[in-house]
């Protein structure tokens, strides 16, 4: 009956002693790999910071050379506005000697009819 009774405790305690072993053992693989889990995860914050600071540098980078393309379009359309802006003025200047010259031609022409409607005897009060 001994027999009977010292087996199974045996066993117990050997699957205890097992169990006991595995425990520390393993708490300490498993501590080892969050810590190498923990050292990868900063080697990869690391290396996205370092890719977020070479985007952030080619878009600097990027900016004088866009700034220079748009100045450069901006002049463009400034010089163009200024030039049609002269064009109309000179147009608005021919426009206005014509009506000048209309208006002296007028000036004559109305003179004329009044000098002949003298000779002919009528008169215009005005």
């Amino acid at each position: 009956m001994k027999e009977l009774l010292t087996e199974p405790i045996i066993a117990f305690i050997g699957a205890l002693l097992t169990g006991l072993a595995g425990f520390i053992f393993g708490k300490r693989k498993l501590r080892a790999e969050v810590e190498g889990m923990n050292a990868d995860n900063e080697g990869k914050e690391i290396e996205n910071a370092d890719k977020l600071v070479k985007l952030y540098k080619e878009a600097l980078d990027d900016l004088g050379s866009r700034y220079e393309a748009k100045f450069k379009e901006f002049s463009d359309l400034s010089d163009k506005k200024v030039l049609m802006l002269q064009q109309q003025i000179d147009f608005q200047k021919r426009i206005n000697e014509q009506l000048k010259a209309e208006k002296n031609l007028l000036k004559a022409e109305n003179t004329m009819l009044k000098t002949k409607l003298k000779e002919n005897g009528i008169t215009i009060t005005s």
